[in-house]
This record gives structure tokens, C-alpha cells and sequence, in this order.
């Protein structure tokens, strides 16, 4: 029997589209997907500290610090001791960083694209009712919060 429950039909959808993208990076760029999303969202935070990064990554700090250290041997990001609080590190993507996360997306957009064509869907309809659903999504937790 074929489960018809469109929010599991997304799960699979994005569990695929997740493991193409890491086959993808990693046979033409070589990076794990889960790597380049965190240059990706470092790359929309700007220079932030560690806990920020782990927050908006929804990791642990302890997840985030062994990543931090391979990505900085990569040469993808640098860390420094703040200067307000010596505790804290703050962390900024590097030059080559930035050119991996331009590459990757460069890729997946087109890849998605093609895709889209292939399956017959605008993709502009789509991308519009991602967004809307994802503000709602949202604006219901910000709503949940308060």
C-alpha cells in the first residue's frame, strides 16, 4: 500500500534530494553536502561566534567545534578569540570557502532545474509555494514561542 500523506511524501522527497546533493558535491567538489550547508549558512551569518553558528545550524557546540577544526585545516573558514570575550571564538568563512558554497549552489540550482523540467513543474509555482508554506511555518512556531 502506497502512503499517500503528502508531509511523508516531502520527508522522502528532501532524503533524496539530500543524498543526491552529497553525491553530487562530493564526486565534483569534493565535500559532504552536510560540510557545504554549514559554509552556507556561516556565509548568510557573516562572522559570528561558535555557539551563534551552533544555534543557527541547530547543532551542538561540541558537533560544531569538530567541524570548525576540520573545516579550518581545509582552509574553508578561520576562527579567532573574540576580543570582547576571550571565551569566545568567533568564526568567519574564508575566500575559498565562499567560492565552494558559490560552486555547490551553482550546481544544485541547476541540477534542481533540471529536474523541475523533467518532472514538468514550473518552477517558479513551486519555489513560490515553498516560500509560502515556509512562512507560515514560521510565523506558527514564532506564534508557538510567545
Amino acid at each position: 500500500m502506497t502512503n499517500k500523506s503528502s508531509a511523508y511524501l516531502l520527508h522522502k522527497l528532501v532524503f533524496e534530494l539530500d543524498r543526491a546533493a552529497d553525491s553530487l558535491l562530493r564526486t565534483q567538489i569534493g565535500i559532504s553536502y552536510k560540510r557545504a550547508v554549514f559554509l552556507l549558512v556561516l556565509e548568510e551569518c557573516g562572522t559570528v561566534t561558535q555557539h551563534e553558528l551552533a544555534v543557527a545550524l541547530g547543532y551542538s557546540d561540541p558537533s560544531i567545534s569538530t567541524m570548525l577544526v576540520e573545516l579550518a585545516k581545509e582552509g574553508y573558514l578561520q576562527t579567532a578569540v573574540s576580543p570582547q570575550h576571550a571565551r569566545k571564538r568567533l568564526v568567519s568563512i574564508t575566500a575559498k570557502g565562499s567560492e565552494v558554497v558559490a560552486q555547490g549552489r551553482q550546481m544544485l540550482d541547476a541540477r534542481f532545474d533540471q529536474l523541475m523540467q523533467a518532472a514538468g513543474v514550473d518552477a517558479q509555482h513551486y519555489h513560490d509555494l515553498n516560500e509560502q508554506v515556509y512562512q507560515a511555518l514560521v510565523a506558527k512556531m514564532k506564534k508557538e514561542r510567545s
